[in-house]
């Protein structure tokens, strides 16, 4: 269990690894929440035909 304690800094180890994951998920669902806005937004313009925007939208795993 030494491992853990990582020698006596694991309060601000496991502190800054639990805030970087935190931090990149965050990032993540933020990005693609403006992927979508962007992508609704060029459709709705006419810069994107709607079959071209289903098509990507159904290859999409997001």
């Amino acid at each position: 269990m030494e491992i853990l304690n990582m020698g006596g800094y694991a309060a601000f180890v496991w502190s800054a690894y639990f805030f970087a994951l935190g931090l990149t998920f965050f990032l993540y669902k933020r990005s693609v929440k403006q992927l979508k806005t962007v992508e609704k937004k060029a459709e709705e313009l006419g810069l994107v035909s709607k079959e071209v925007s289903q098509t990507v939208r159904a290859s999409q795993t997001i």
